[in-house]
Parts: structure tokens; sequence; C-alpha cells
């Protein structure tokens, strides 16, 4: 499967500069920020053991972050866990299996739209706790504003235990190039951004400001620089593995009287997971030994390898520190402990896993985190909010610039203090970035015309890695990743290209074989030519002038002015 951008053309602009309201959703050239909302009864992917998967245990009293998609043509609202720790998107879960059927409907169904092409490939997930079935297939993603041009997903056939969909920000197992293009894939290939990095902030449980970014980091939500960790390469990592593996330097208690323990400080001293979909992190031991010396209350939960402990902590000024280089992550004790009223219990932020170190939620809610792929690095800050500066992610070495110094005060640091948070004015017109929509049919294929990639499972130690992401679970079979290149077309597509304004013009598409052939795997096989779809959409942006370089003359301050964006987009599924 290709997904190639050929061409992109603009008129010019005269000037112009944009500034957005200081909320969640923003977006600007090469940079989309959109929010994340905390969502109470989580599905959760702990708990404890994720092994090659995650697990799907229904914790009614925790916590995970979620994105909205509308997916298709119309628009269909979805709201999906956004998961560092997962690379695929897949939609509808089967309500009537979840733990809980009402909670799962209120993230809402995707019901094949006009615009869906199904790729006649099955797929899935084995989870600790569970399994999703789906099938493949492919439409348009939209987040806010913006329009992913036929995005591969699962659209679910079964599943048990899971409540909601998953839009994986990971990389595949096998290696940092994707079997398909994911979200983020296609997010430089259809050149919304520039490269393949995003900006987590999830927020502590009492914010309502919590998002992703992608392209781009916001200087005004963490305080300081950045420190940079290059992400453990598979056969380094602890479960020989694709996954942001990066090392921790350091970890101390700063208890409620102020005193501290030490839980370690060495260079490199302990690789940890950074992962979204844990409600809780996991440490070896010898360093969970040292942490129940901060909590001398804490008591083993045999069911569940938690450890609970007393809830009056939670309003004690104790913290738990991170430390990644010269930066150090101070969580308080309100967001590290995990907090279950409904059950009348407190949990310690962190259990015991000798084999799959994770920092998840209860580390993520004080962290602000920028994942660059291309480069396999990570840069870690302490969170804060002052406001609102958002600056791009280039493309290349050191695609994260050194100017993405955070400009709030440390909350931290008794003698700084911090702005509130700052709103700025926008004189810009609404905007879309959209691209065409596009109806097409595909034709039948036999099951020896549908191919996919045989997938094996070896021991972490072996150093063997799969050839895919495709999923694991405590040593079962794990379910094959489709070749998509064996679906057909057939009939004739149309086109409707949408300004901002909501006018439509007409466009046009055509489609035509392509050289190659596809094998078929199983007990037969088959050879079918793959077609090749080209689609030329336009795009129109409306813009009012605000300000412009000291370069420019005669600055057309109130001009409104348009920009019209052509581009060419072949595909071969």
């Amino acid at each position: 499967m290709r997904s190639t951008l050929y061409g992109l053309a603009a008129l010019p602009l005269a000037a112009h500069a944009l500034e957005f309201i200081d909320d969640t959703i923003a977006q600007q050239n090469g940079i989309m920020r959109y929010a994340l909302t905390t969502t109470k009864g989580a599905t959760s992917k702990h708990l404890h053991r994720r092994q090659d998967s995650a697990d799907l245990q229904s914790q009614q009293t925790g916590y995970f972050y979620s994105i909205q998609l509308e997916i298709g043509t119309p628009p269909q609202a979805v709201s999906v866990n956004f998961d560092t720790g997962s690379s695929e998107l897949w939609v509808n879960p089967v309500c009537s299996k979840a733990t809980d059927p009402a909670f799962c409907k209120t993230f809402g169904q995707y019901n094949l739209s006009t615009t869906y092409v199904d790729a006649k490939a099955p797929g899935g997930i084995k989870y600790g706790t569970g399994f999703v079935d789906f099938n493949y297939g492919y439409d348009y993603v939209q987040l806010g504003s913006l329009r992913i041009n036929q995005q591969v997903f699962g659209v679910a056939t079964d599943s048990e235990f899971a409540s909601v969909g998953i839009l994986g920000a990971g990389p595949d197992l096998s290696g940092w190039t994707s079997p398909y293009p994911f979200v983020i894939d296609n997010l430089v290939k259809q050149g919304f951004i520039k490269s393949r990095a995003f900006s987590l902030d999830i927020r502590g449980l009492d914010s309502d400001r919590g998002s992703v970014t992608y392209g781009g980091i916001d200087i005004k939500k963490f305080s300081g620089p950045l420190a940079k960790k290059p992400i453990i390469p598979a056969a380094q990592s602890p479960d020989g593995y694709t996954r942001y593996w990066v090392n921790m330097d350091g970890m101390t208690i700063t208890k409620e009287d102020g005193s501290k323990v030490e839980i370690f400080d060495k260079p490199n001293g302990q690789p940890v997971l950074l992962d979204s979909g844990y409600t809780v992190s996991t440490l070896p031991g010898p360093l969970m030994d040292k942490i129940l010396e901060a909590f001398p209350s804490a008591r083993l939960e045999s069911t569940s390898g938690d450890y609970i402990v007393d809830c009056d902590i939670i309003d004690t000024p104790g913290r738990v520190n991170f430390k990644f280089g010269n930066v150090v992550v101070d969580v308080e004790y309100k967001d590290f402990i995990w907090q279950q009223p409904d059950l009348g219990i407190c949990k310690l932020g962190v259990s015991q896993d000798d084999n799959f170190p994770v920092l998840g939620d209860t580390f993520l809610r004080a962290a602000y985190v920028v994942f660059d792929w291309d480069n396999q690095e990570i840069h870690i800050a302490a969170n804060e909010d002052c406001g609102t500066e958002l600056i791009p992610i280039g493309s290349g070495a050191d695609a994260v610039p050194a100017s993405a110094i955070g400009k709030c005060a440390s909350s931290t640091d008794p003698n700084a203090t911090t702005s509130a948070e700052a709103t700025t004015a926008t004189s810009a017109a609404a905007e879309t970035s959209e691209l065409a929509t596009t109806t097409s049919e595909a034709a039948s294929t036999s099951a020896a015309e549908t191919t996919s990639v045989p997938l094996t499972t070896a021991p972490a130690t072996t150093g063997a890695l799969p050839t895919t992401s495709h999923r694991f679970s405590n040593g079962t079979a794990p379910y094959p990743i489709p070749s998509l290149s064996s679906v057909a077309a057939a009939g004739s597509s149309s086109v409707l290209s949408e300004s901002s304004t909501g006018a439509a013009a007409a466009g046009t598409t055509s489609a035509a074989a392509a050289s190659g052939t596809v094998t078929g795997s199983g007990s037969g096989s088959a050879t079918t030519p793959a077609p090749t779809y080209t689609s030329t959409f336009t795009t129109t942006n409306v813009y009012t002038v605000t300000s412009c370089p000291p370069s420019v003359t005669n600055c057309p301050v109130g001009h409104v002015t348009t920009e019209v964006v052509m581009a060419y987009t072949t595909w071969c599924p």
C-alpha cells in the first residue's frame, strides 16, 4: 500500500499571521493541536502485565484519555483512547460484550459511510483479557478541521471486554517503518506536518486542558529545557520490540514532611516504557522495595498486585520525582495516587513488574513529552501552564528546535510565580483543511486473492523480532497483518472539493491498473493487477492579515486574502 503526495501549489499570500484562542484546540501551518478528554471508567490496559500487548480489564474507577475523531462521509463522531503503547487505529467495539455496554455506547459508533472502502482483509488484537477482531478498510478520518485522505483502520466485527476503540500513537513492534501508513505517517505524507513527531500533555485529573500536538511544541506548557533521551533500540530493550523505551536517570520521593527517600540515582539506570494506556506505572522489585519505604502503611492487594494506601496522603504536599538528564518531573501525590472513591480505597500509583517497567499515566500527568519518531528520540520536561505559544517541529536531525525551552516558571520553585491561563485574541477567519470527498467501490475478492504476511513469535530473550506489530498475548498466536494490495476497484468515482466557506467545486478522479502482482497466501494463490487511484483536490483557506514580518513594507493589516491549495494524490491500495 502506498500513499504519495505528488504536488502542492498555492497562490502566494501577501502576508499573514494567525493567533489562536488559548484552548486545547489550535491549528496553524504544520501544527495541529487537539483536546484530550479525561474519562472516568477507564477500559484500562494495565494494570500490571501488558506482556506483548495490553490488558483491557475494565476499571470503572480508573481513567483514560480520549480524542474525538470524525470518520467517513458524512462525518461521524467517534471517541477513541489515545494510546502511545499501540500503533493502529480501530473503532466500534461490540458494546453488548463490553464490561459496561451503556458506557461503551457513549463513545459513538462508525457506520459504514459512502466513502468507505472495505479492504477485504481481516485483522485483530489479542489482549491479556479479551480481544478485538476487525476488518481493515479506509475512509476519511478527521481531527478537528484536518481531514486525512484514505486512512486505513480497523472496524471491529467482534470483541470482548473492550469499551472503546484505540488511536495508536506508537510505532510498529517490528520497527520504525510502518507496515501501512498509520495516522502519523499520513499526516506527513499528506503535507499536514513536517515529520513524524508529536507532543503529549495529558494534565492532571483536575484539569480539562490536556492535549496532543502533532508537528509542534507549546513552549508555554512546560518549564525550562527539554531533556533529550534516545529511544532504546529494540535489540537492547527489555522486551526486544520497538516501543517508546527510554532510560530514566533517577527517582526520589519527597514525603509529606519534606524528607526524601532516594530510590536510585544513576545515569541510564532504569529503562522504562512511556505508555499513556497504562493507568498506573510498573517498576522492578528492588525499586519497589525502596518506594514502599516511603509508604509504610501500604499493603499488598493479593488479587491485583496493587498496593493500597491511606487516602489521607492525597491532601499532603508529598511528591514523586522522576529524573531524566537535568530535568526532574515532580508528580504530586494527588496525581500519583490512584483514587477509587466508589470503593472507598486508594492505591499506590506504581506496582511491581520485574520484566516490563512502565511509566504510565501516574507519571505522564506531570510531564510534557515530545515523541520524535524520525530521530528516535524522546524529549521530556515538567509540565506547567502559562498560556500558549506554538512552535513547529521541523524535519531531519534536530527536528525539535533548540528554541524549544519552556517559558513557564516552575510550580515546584517556592519563589516562582506562574501566570494564569492566558488567552489570546483571534482575528483569523475560520478555516478548514479538508481533503476531497471521494466515493469508490471495491470489487469482491476471493480468499486466495487476499494476502497476509505470516507472523512468528519468540521469547524476548532470543532477540527475535516480529515481522509486524500484530499482536501477542501471553504466547498465543498473533493475528497476521493484511496486505491491502489485493483490493480491486470497479465503477467510477466522483470528487467534491470544499472551501472553508462551504462552497463546493467539481473535481475528477481516475482509476487505472498499476503494474505489479500480488501473490496470495494459504492453500492457493492468485495474481491480480493492483489498481492505482489518482485524485485532484482543491482546498481554499481565507485569512485576515493581522501582522507582517519586518521585511514586509506597507503591511495590509485587516486585508482578507485567500489561499488556494491544489494537490494530487495517488493511492495504490
